[in-house]
C-alpha cells in the first residue's frame, strides 16, 4: 500500500519518504503502546469521575482559560483526541459521549479496547504464534478508526467554518491534536493488518512445509516396509 512518496506499507516493513524502513512488528508495538496509554488514561477519567462525583463520566467542556488541572481532567475526551475542539466548533457544554448515553458506552469501550491492546502487546513482545490472538485488537482498532472517520466526516463542515474565521492558538492546537490522532491511528490500523497478513502467510507456509515433510516421511516408511517385505519373501523363496 503506497501513499505517494510519503509512505509505503508492505506486509513486513513500512518505508517513510523512500529512506527510512521500519519493521511492521516494531511499528505495531510502538503504536499499540501509545494507543494503550491513551485508552488507559481515558479509562482513568471514568474512575476519577465515579470516585469524585459518583457519575460515570461527568464531562464539562465549557471551561475557562484559567481552569485548574482537576477541571481539565474531565473537560477533554482523550479517547477521541478531543482537547476542546468539539466545544469550539459545535458549541457543546459536554463531551460527545455524554450526549450519546451519558458515557457508559465510552466506559465499556475503554475497557474492551485496553484489554485488546494489552493482548496485542503481549503477543508482539513474546512473538507468540497464535494468530487468533490478533483478532481482538484488529476488530477493536478497525471499529475505532471507522468511528473516528464517521465523527470527522460529520463535523467537517463545522471544522471548515471555524477554520475559515480567525484561528487562535487554542483552536489550532486542538485541531492539530485531533487530526494527528486520527491519522496516526489509521496508520496503526493499516500497519497492523499488514503485519497480521504476514504472520498468517508465515503460519500457512509452515503448515504446508510440515505436511510436506510428514508426507515424505510416510513415503519413506512405506518404501522401507516394502523393501523389508521383499527381502523376507526372497529369503523364504530361497529356503
Amino acid at each position: 500500500m503506497r501513499f505517494w512518496y510519503l509512505l509505503n506499507i508492505s506486509d513486513h516493513h513500512t518505508q517513510f519518504l523512500s529512506c527510512f524502513r521500519v519493521s511492521n512488528r516494531t511499528l505495531c508495538f510502538l503504536f499499540g503502546l501509545a494507543q494503550f496509554l491513551v485508552v488507559l488514561a481515558s479509562l482513568f477519567q471514568h474512575v476519577y469521575s465515579w470516585t469524585k462525583f459518583g457519575h460515570v463520566f461527568k464531562c464539562k467542556s465549557n471551561i475557562s482559560a484559567d481552569a485548574t488541572t482537576e477541571q481539565r481532567l474531565l473537560a477533554y475526551d482523550l479517547v477521541i483526541f478531543d482537547f476542546g475542539l468539539m466545544h469550539r466548533i459545535l458549541k457543546m457544554s459536554k463531551c460527545v459521549a455524554n450526549y450519546l448515553d451519558g458515557g457508559y458506552l465510552r466506559f465499556s469501550w475503554c475497557v474492551e479496547h485496553s484489554l485488546a491492546l494489552l493482548v496485542l502487546l503481549i503477543v508482539l513482545i513474546l512473538s507468540l504464534k497464535r494468530i487468533w490472538l490478533y483478532w481482538p485488537a484488529l476488530f477493536m482498532q478497525s471499529t475505532y478508526v471507522l468511528g473516528m472517520a464517521i465523527l470527522t466526516m460529520a463535523t467537517t463542515p463545522k471544522m471548515l467554518e471555524a477554520l475559515s474565521r480567525s484561528v487562535d492558538n487554542a483552536l489550532g492546537i486542538a485541531f492539530c491534536i485531533y487530526i494527528g490522532g486520527v491519522l496516526l491511528n489509521w496508520m496503526f490500523t493499516l500497519v497492523l493488518w499488514h503485519h497480521y497478513w504476514a504472520e498468517e502467510a508465515n503460519l500457512a507456509q509452515n503448515i504446508r512445509e510440515n505436511e510436506t515433510a510428514e508426507g515424505e516421511g510416510e513415503g519413506r516408511n512405506v518404501m522401507n516396509q516394502r523393501k523389508r517385505g521383499m527381502e523376507v519373501w526372497m529369503s523364504n523363496s530361497r529356503t
